[in-house]
């Protein structure tokens, strides 16, 4: 068994298909990386989403080799799903009821998961995060990291348009216009009964309907309209041609009420919908472009998980700098590797 350092920081990023956790010293290095199940508790519940998040930290920590016992531990937690001062309200307080260590109740952040992601990608330049998975949101940060916006992401109801869920709700309207003759014959009708394993295209409403489909099911349907469109179905190319003007329009966005688009910015593109490759980057560079000329598409300095840390180690007074981002890039590379499935 290793030997516990003084002070331990698990970074959390949790959303609508899966939680990560990565345990770090005060040094950035990274000890050990767990995952765990959704975390949004819109989508999941509380109890389900508070179980996916000890499942990654107890991951984390077994392969971290450090004791629970007397464990000294900050903890912050990046979240989808907290829109409302209600919100974090009740995930905060069933958070406390984890007690992963020590002392860390109190010394807990709880934030919305574009907060730790745009803090990883940029520690302290100015960029555009745009997160799109099973929901998405898009949140920019000033230079030095002092300033902080976000723009979209209000659920699944009232926005997400560009996600993978509302790219999935999209998908099954075209393939029942195709089945009626209401719209243009598409690859995606095939696609969602074979991921559905049903034979007839009634057999969909059925899956949909009746097995109460859940929103991540309706998200992961976002991987056939990117099938239909690598075959070069015409409906899926324009459909993503469309989600991708949206999630441009966030990126314009949040970097407009910083006052950003004439600067020089990276963005950084993070969540299962970029998958879809290029008939949605190019689109969506085209997009941005048109209103930050000098914005560029740029990998993040660290993933969300690690710019929770980053929040937590600026809290407690730690430096920043570029050798302690390159040291926990690395170590966490290492660790990924170590953590069976992934």
């Amino acid at each position: 068994m290793k030997r516990t350092p003084a002070r331990l920081f698990a970074g959390f990023d949790g959303g609508g298909t899966r939680t990560t956790c990565v345990l770090c010293d005060s040094e950035g290095s990274v000890l050990g990386v767990g995952t765990g199940g959704r975390s949004n508790y819109h989508n999941t519940g509380l109890r389900n989403a508070l179980a996916s998040l000890r499942m990654s930290f107890e991951g984390a920590l077994a392969k971290s080799g450090t004791v629970v016992d007397g464990l000294r531990l900050e903890a912050c937690f990046g979240l989808a799903g907290l829109d409302s001062a209600e919100d974090l309200a009740i995930v905060t307080q069933g958070i406390k009821s984890l007690k992963l260590g020590a002392g860390t109740a109190k010394r807990d952040l709880v934030v919305n998961d574009w907060r730790t992601a745009v803090a990883g990608a940029f520690i302290d330049e100015p960029g555009v995060t745009l997160i799109a998975g099973t929901g998405c949101v898009a949140a920019a940060q000033g230079d030095g990291g002092s300033q902080v916006t976000r723009v979209g992401g209000w659920g699944h109801i009232v926005d997400d348009r560009g996600s993978a869920y509302d790219i999935g709700r999209d998908a099954l309207y075209a393939a029942m216009r195709d089945y009626d003759g209401r719209g243009p014959k598409t690859r995606i009708l095939r696609l969602v009964m074979r991921k559905f394993g049903v034979d007839e295209p009634d057999g969909i409403i059925a899956r949909v309907y009746a097995g109460h489909m859940k929103v991540s099911e309706i998200a992961s349907l976002s991987s056939v309209v990117s099938e239909a469109a690598a075959a070069g179905d015409e409906v899926a190319l324009r459909m993503l041609g469309e989600k991708a003007v949206i999630l441009g329009e966030l990126v314009v966005s949040a970097a407009s009420k910083l006052e950003m688009l004439e600067s020089r910015f990276g963005v950084t593109l993070n969540g299962g919908v970029f998958r879809a490759g290029q008939p949605l980057l190019g689109p969506l560079q085209k997009r941005i472009r048109a209103d930050a000329p000098l914005a560029t598409i740029v990998e993040p300095a660290l993933p969300p998980a690690c710019g929770a840390v980053v929040l937590l180690l600026r809290r407690a007074g730690v430096d920043v700098d570029g050798s302690l981002v390159a040291r926990m890039r690395a170590s966490l590379k290492k660790a990924s590797k170590e953590t069976p499935g992934r």
